[in-house]
């Protein structure tokens, strides 16, 4: 039997919390590619608990850590995996002792039920009818509709013809490629996200809608094999990290695009995303939509 860590990134493992036969889980596909690189374990990414026999569940989590949500589904998930069993599970809390008991209590206290966070919400683009879509804890603005990214998907309904094939970057549950295809007839839909929540919700949506999609788990893009074939690329990017993953963003739009083919991204301030985007397209077109900017560039 082994030991499963979950909730746990890389900066927070050493020598003697690996010890055994230990396996790491994460939800976002960076951090499984961390461990991996920094302490050469086995990590498994998933949207949920890998099965197997523990046992004992180590989860780590917080206020700061992630969502009381998500930390309640995957704190129930755990107690799924060990049959029930509070012994068998160690809950690392980096937060209020008060907090803390609260969560375990909703879990394994007397008063404990099975919860399901998962929500539904509806958008539409101008001119077309609203499309329903599922969001689970973990996904990007989970349980509202992002504004920047429904001033994205306008923005690129309007102007893109039928028969494109687009790639929506860090797409989350798929709100502006399902709305794009939805509303642009012919549209070929490609979904890429680093969080195994997202895709899940992708996967729940594409199948729900009725619309195909190619739905790949990765944090750097898109594979070779996809270079050069994509009419549009859309992306909302986080811009944390002194901007380090919107630079993977329009890396992967300068790779991914056809010559002539357009990349969007959307921002809320165009003045800290313009430079940006310049060190890979020649010219940046902004425009104003939703309080938000999307920025428009064409490959060369």
């Amino acid at each position: 039997m082994s030991i499963l860590l979950t909730g746990f990134k890389a900066a927070d493992l050493d020598r003697k919390t690996l010890s055994g036969d230990v396996v790491c889980h994460v939800l976002d596909i960076y951090h499984r590619h961390a461990i991996e690189k920094v302490h050469h374990v086995k990590a498994v990414c998933s949207a949920h608990l890998p099965e197997g026999e523990w046992e004992k569940i180590r989860f780590k989590t917080g206020p700061k850590l992630m969502s009381g949500e998500l930390a309640l589904e995957m704190l129930q998930e755990c107690s799924d995996a060990v049959g029930g069993d509070p012994k068998r599970v160690e809950l690392v809390f980096t937060g209020r002792e008060r907090e803390r008991n609260d969560l375990w209590a909703k879990v394994f206290g007397k008063d404990a039920r099975k919860r399901d966070f998962s929500a539904h919400y509806t958008a539409s683009v101008p001119g077309s009818k609203p499309i329903s879509l599922v969001s689970l804890p973990g996904c990007f603005c989970h349980r509202r509709t992002d504004e920047g990214g429904l001033a994205l998907a306008e923005t690129v309904a309007k102007e893109i013809g039928p028969g494109k094939k687009l790639l929506d970057m860090g797409c989350g549950s798929g709100l502006v490629g399902f709305l794009v295809a939805s509303a642009v007839p012919g549209t070929s839909l490609v979904m890429v996200d680093s969080h195994s929540r997202a895709t899940e919700a992708a996967e729940i949506n594409s199948k729900a809608l009725g619309i195909p999609a190619e739905i790949i788990l990765a944090d750097n893009g898109t594979p070779e094999r996809m270079d050069g074939t994509f009419d549009v690329f859309a992306g909302n990017p986080p811009y944390y990290s002194e901007y380090r993953i919107a630079e993977v963003f329009c890396e992967t739009a300068l790779r991914a695009l056809k010559r002539g083919g357009v990349s969007y991204l959307v921002c809320k301030n165009a003045a800290g995303l313009e430079p940006v985007v310049k060190k890979y397209f020649p010219s940046v077109e902004i425009a104003k939509r939703r309080g938000y900017a999307v920025l428009k560039s064409v490959k060369p």
